[in-house]
Order: structure tokens, then C-alpha cells, then sequence
């Protein structure tokens, strides 16, 4: 083997290694593992002067340098002729260098790089400076990106750098999710917390705020130098502290990482698990080796991740919580008023889970997105963004609101591409993830957040919806002195969370809420609603919309009274059938989405209620003096047969969960007993 690879110490170059070579030829490379694929016979014995590549091999740009007399105009194209074939044999890239002035080649056309605004691409990769480690991290970041470009972008018909490789890693989380789950049996939940955990590890790695000795490449050449143990020994006592102190604790004691089984509870590794570790960071490094790296994460895997996991999670499903399919929540964030709200207007999720009506309404709209610009340095929302989950003392109660946490570093990975000193990442740690996500460590969560000063212009939300136990949390909001704010009654949480939820609308404020159908059939409910709010709208969601459950469920807009008085305005209804993917266990992605014409249908309908008139037959506009002498609100009913066999709508079978068959019973007795009382 060359001297070259035994006695030079390769330099770090971001993600990547530099190596200065002088006699190693493309067949020792090969014997060393930095070349993978198959050399031709007239290659092997090719000599590159440097090459960039990946730490566990894998070569992404081939350097030649030569002196400047080398490179005159007359000289260089027989220079690019004579290099191009060294590089092709192993890369697209090559850049010949003569200290001062470097050129950017397609080695597969032999033609100049294109820089973005197709000029050729003249930024010097200084030899010098890489090796002494001098090299500015501006200097570093610029050449990494290039790198990535061309990586993405050359071929043999296109010698310009194009936008940025947009990557949708959903394949590799499911592989390391997988390989986490079958060694170690835990629940699906505390699998993918370390799937996050390793997955925020390598994007921060790759945007340059983990360096060095705390960089994901530090990691990989530890696995390959000293071992799996030496590894997560590194990883659990050095990087995660380092972790620790950019994204530093808020008010409620939780951060972004809150993985335990490469780590235990007290955050020291667990080298029972060293070898399962080393088997998830090659994972994550080999499908760096295709794909790139995680600069720039595809939209739709952000917004699927966690629920792609999370939907049949038992532990969840047995509190009520159910995870909201994105495409509802992306059709009622686009119902909402959300990119109207300005500075000093408010927005709140109270149940909000892993964080997905608000990082969906963040995402969606451009001035919720620029609330975490940082100006001048500071990071200072002028919209008050808030999101409550209840927990307690117990670490596992903990990770929704952790996971939330991470989820906004994912949905904002492109704002923390384009920033992340240090100082910003604290600055969007304090006024970020810690100030929009907030864990409440009690049995009553949101329930005991009363302060009338505390009112929102704008409420996005799934409660949770039980009926058994719901007694218990009456009872504990009795006990703490909390009833005067509960008054109107109704069964089940979702009572007490629509009741919360009106209380903490400001005057005009909206409020968008997915609710049972059981709570569109309680009269004291309806009533209070009528006596505090304007009705906006109702739309019946299929049967098992949300994951593992047949409960019915419904979308209701609300607004805020200014003053008392009956509601003038129509009410929008409308009958979803299908959501754009499948109510099964699958969950695939199917064409029919009637959500998308029931958020045009609506946008119109807002622009002038009073004259509208609905050309989708999905969709009816009741008056209120019709709607306020319903029943109930179970606006599907509004249908009749006829109509829905027009429509195509399946009429189902009406399915019940123990909880709704027992309110149910209990409705009837209730009934019956007050029908008694009348004939005695």
C-alpha cells in the first residue's frame, strides 16, 4: 500500500476528508476502500495529486495541482484532457488548482462547471490553507456545497450547478426505525426517538454546526478506527453534551434529544446496545454514499414522520390521542385565517402533541415562517406562537412534547441551513422550539391553564376525546378550584376542551377544531357554543379519518362574539368521502382528496357568506335560523340518500368504539328516565 494513505493524515473538509497524495494510484485506493466501483485495466495505475471524499470511502471530486506557468490559457484545456480521465474513473469532479486560481471541471464532458448563474465556477480551493486547517468556515461551507451540487447536478448533458438536492430520507428512517425495533422489541414510540436523535445528529453534522471532534464524521471514523464501543462512548459523554449546550433546556426542563436506548436515563452510553449503534450510523453514512447529505430535507417527509411511526402507537390510542392525518391538518390550516395574522396577533395549539397544526400553519405561511428570521442577531417573534402537552415528573412523559421540540428543528432544517452560528441556535432555542412548545407537568395539562389575560386570535386543534376517566379530570379541575370555568357540563374531555378553547379566544378570534360526534349532539354544549360564538363552519369527516379508531369526527369553525346577539351569517357544511390516502392500516396515498375542493369551496365561501352559492354538491350553505333549530350538528344527516349515491358516497356502517357505545347506552337510559318522569 502507498506510503501516502499509511504516513498522511487525511484533513477535515466539512462532511468530507481531504487527502493530499503523490505516488497512490486508483487500484490502491480501491485496496484502501476510498474507490467502490469497478476500475478498467488502463485505470488502475492513474495517479490523482488529492482527492475529497467520503470517511467511509467514496470519492466526490479528484484535485490536481500544478504551477501556474502549468496553467496558462494556451495550456489548461490539455491539461483538463489529460486529468478528466483520472477523474471520471471514480467521480464527476475535477479541480486542478495552482495555489492562487482554481478551475471547476465536468469530468464526464470536460467542460467548465457552471456556477448558479452560469458563469464558470472560479472559487479557490485552497490546497494550502486545507491542509494547516486555516481555512475559514465560510470557506469551508462554499466548497461543501459546491461539492453537493456537482455531486447532484453534473452530467454528462449538464455542466451547472442546479438548486439544491431536495432529500427525502423516508426509506433510510424506516431501516434504521426497523433495525432499532427488532434488536431492541421496545415500543415503536421509543424507537423513533433515537431515530430523531441520530437523524438531528447527521443534519447537524451536515449544515457545519457539529465540527470536528463533535461532527457526525468523527463518529464514522471512530467506528472505523477504534470500534463500536469507543464510538458511543464518544457520541454518549462528548457530542450529545455538545448538543445539549446549542439547544439548551427551556422553562418546562425538556430540550431535542431523548433518546435511551443508546444512552440510559442518565445520558450515560449503553454499550449493550454499541454494536446496534454502529449498525444505524453506517446506515445513515451509507445512504450519505447515495443520496447526499441532509441539508435540504423533502417538505413531505417532514411533515409524515413522525405519524408514519407513531399512528398505531397502543399507549396513544388508549389516552384519546390520535394522530392527525397532515393532509386534514394542512386543509384546515389553510382554512384558518393563519397568513393574516400580524405582529402582535397570537396563535395556539392547547393540545398539541408532536406540534403538527402549528409547524403545518408555520411551514404554509410566509409571515408565521418569518417570526424565526433572526434580525440583527436576535431571534424576537412578533407573533406569540404557543403549544401546550400535558406530562409529568416521569421521562416518558416528557418525549411528546421533546418530539415536538425536534419536529420544528426538521420543518425549519432550511432556515437552520442558512443560519446556525452558535449564537442563533441559542437564540432559536430560547425563542423558538422553547417558547412555542411548552410541557405542562400535571394530571390536568391545559385544563389548568385559566388566566384570562391569556387569550389567542387564532386556536388550531385535535383534543383528545374520552369518555372513561373523563370523571377524574372533573373531579381534579373540582378539587383545584377550577369548576367556574367549566360550566356548561357535557360528557367526555372534548367538553372541557371546547369550553377552554372559546374562553381563550380573544373577541373575533377563530378557532378550528377537530371534535366527535358525540360533542355535536350535546345540547348544553351546542348551547353554550351558540351563546359565545358564530358558527363558520362544519365539515363531516369519513369514518376512520384518524388512525386505529371508527369514530366519526367532524371540523368545526368557530368566531369569537364581540358582542351578545344572534348569528346573522349562513353556515358552510360540508361531507368529506375521501382524505388522499386510504383508511386502512395501510395509509397509501390514493388520488380522491376532497379536502382540497372543500378549502377552495370555503375560501369563497368567507369572501362573501351571505351571497354565496355552492357549485360543489359536496358542500350545502344552511341559514342560521334553519341551522339554530337542529338537534344536533352531525351535518352529514343534511344529506339524503338520493344525494349521497349521487355523490358516490358509500353510506357506512356505523362504527363505535367501548367509550361512544357506553355514552351512548347512557344517552338512552337518560332519555328513557326523563320520558318516565313525564308520564308519572
Amino acid at each position: 500500500m502507498s506510503e501516502d494513505l499509511v504516513l498522511r493524515n487525511a484533513r477535515k473538509l466539512g462532511r468530507f476528508g481531504y487527502l493530499t497524495l503523490g505516488s497512490t494510484t486508483l487500484s490502491q485506493l480501491r485496496k484502501s476502500k476510498f474507490v467502490r466501483s469497478k476500475l478498467a485495466d488502463d485505470e488502475l495505475l492513474r495517479k490523482p495529486d488529492g482527492i475529497v471524499f467520503l470517511p467511509m470511502g467514496g470519492i466526490k471530486a479528484v484535485i490536481e495541482a500544478k504551477q501556474p506557468k502549468e496553467l496558462t490559457k494556451a495550456k489548461l484545456s490539455g491539461v483538463v484532457k489529460h486529468y478528466s480521465p483520472i477523474a471520471r474513473a471514480v467521480c464527476k469532479l475535477l479541480i486542478i488548482t495552482d495555489g492562487k486560481k482554481s478551475y471547476w471541471y465536468n469530468a464526464l464532458t470536460e467542460k467548465p462547471v457552471l456556477d448558479e448563474n452560469g458563469n464558470p465556477l472560479t472559487f479557490h480551493f485552497d490546497i494550502t490553507k486545507i491542509d494547516d486547517q486555516s481555512i475559514t468556515l465560510e470557506s469551508e461551507a462554499r466548497i461543501v456545497e459546491i461539492i453537493n451540487l456537482a455531486d447532484s447536478s453534473l452530467t454528462e448533458e449538464n455542466n451547472a450547478l442546479t438548486e439544491h438536492h431536495i432529500i427525502d430520507p423516508s426509506g433510510l428512517a424506516k431501516t434504521v426505525w426497523q433495525k432499532i425495533w427488532i434488536n431492541t422489541g421496545k415500543e415503536p414510540e421509543k424507537c423513533l426517538y433515537n431515530v430523531v436523535e441520530i437523524l438531528l445528529f447527521k443534519f447537524l453534522s451536515d449544515i457545519g454546526v457539529l465540527t470536528g471532534n463533535y461532527s457526525f464524521r468523527k463518529i464514522v471514523e471512530l467506528l472505523a478506527t477504534e470500534g463500536d464501543n469507543s464510538a458511543l462512548h464518544h457520541y454518549g459523554n462528548i457530542t450529545r453534551d455538545r448538543i445539549r449546550k446549542l439547544f439548551p433546556k427551556g422553562e418546562d426542563q425538556t430540550t431535542v434529544i431523548n433518546g435511551t436506548i443508546f444512552v440510559n436515563e442518565a445520558g450515560n452510553p449503553n454499550f449493550a446496545q454499541a454494536s446496534l449503534f454502529g449498525e444505524v450510523i453506517r446506515s445513515f453514512q451509507e445512504y450519505d454514499d447515495g443520496n447526499g447529505s441532509l441539508e435540504y430535507i423533502d417538505h413531505q417527509f417532514k411533515t409524515r414522520l413522525y405519524e408514519s411511526f407513531l399512528r398505531q402507537q397502543a399507549g396513544i390510542r388508549s389516552l384519546g390521542q390520535y394522530f392527525t392525518p397532515r393532509n386534514v391538518v394542512q386543509a384546515i390550516v389553510r382554512m384558518s385565517n393563519a397568513h393574516t395574522l400580524r405582529d402582535g396577533d397570537s396563535l395556539c395549539d392547547p393540545f398539541c402533541g408532536v406540534g403538527g397544526f402549528l409547524l403545518e400553519a408555520i411551514a404554509e405561511n410566509q409571515n408565521l415562517t418569518d417570526q424565526f428570521v433572526p434580525n440583527n442577531g436576535k431571534v424576537k417573534p412578533r407573533i406569540k406562537i404557543r403549544g401546550y402537552d400535558k406530562g409529568s415528573d416521569e421521562k416518558d412523559d416528557e418525549r411528546t412534547i421533546i418530539l415536538a421540540k425536534a419536529n420544528m428543528l426538521v420543518y425549519l432544517s432550511d432556515l437552520l441551513t442558512a443560519y446556525h452560528s452558535e449564537a442563533y441556535l441559542k437564540e432559536f432555542s430560547n425563542n423558538a422550539f422553547n417558547s412555542v412548545f411548552r410541557l405542562i407537568r400535571s394530571n390536568l395539562g391545559t385544563y389548568e391553564r385559566v388566566d384570562e389575560d391569556e387569550l389567542y386570535d387564532l386556536i388550531l386543534t385535535n383534543p383528545p376525546y374520552v369518555t372513561s376517566g373523563s370523571a377524574s379530570i372533573k373531579n381534579a379541575i373540582e378539587a383545584s378550584s377550577l369548576s367556574n370555568y367549566y360550566t356548561a357540563g357535557g360528557r367526555g374531555t372534548e367538553s372541557l376542551a371546547i369550553q377552554w378553547i372559546i374562553r381563550h379566544l380573544k373577541p373575533g378570534g377563530q378557532a378550528f377544531v377537530v371534535v366527535p360526534d358525540g360533542l355535536l349532539n350535546q345540547e348544553p354544549i351546542l348551547a353554550y357554543i351558540t351563546e359565545e360564538c358564530e358558527v363558520l363552519c362544519v365539515a363531516a369527516l369519513p369514518s376512520r379519518t384518524f388512525y386505529s379508531t371508527p369514530k366519526k369526527t367532524y371540523i368545526l369553525g368557530l368566531k369569537k362574539k364581540t358582542s351578545p346577539g344572534e348569528q346573522k351569517s349562513p353556515i358552510f357544511t360540508y361531507i368529506v368521502s375521501e382524505i388522499g390516502e386510504s383508511r386502512d392500516t395501510r395509509r397509501v396515498a390514493i388520488e380522491a382528496n376532497d379536502l382540497h375542493s372543500m378549502v377552495r369551496e370555503f375560501a369563497y365561501f368567507k369572501a362573501a357568506p351571505a351571497s354565496y352559492s355552492p357549485s360543489d354538491p359536496r358542500c350545502k350553505i344552511i341559514d342560521w335560523s334553519n341551522f339554530d333549530g337542529l338537534s344536533n350538528w352531525l351535518v352529514d344527516r343534511s344529506w339524503t340518500h338520493e344525494e349521497k349515491v349521487d355523490l358516490g358516497v358509500v353510506e357506512e356502517i356505523f362504527e363505535v368504539d367501548q367509550d361512544a357505545f357506553r355514552a351512548l347506552i347512557g344517552d338512552a337510559r337518560t332519555a328513557l328516565d326523563d320520558l318516565l318522569k313525564e308520564l308519572e
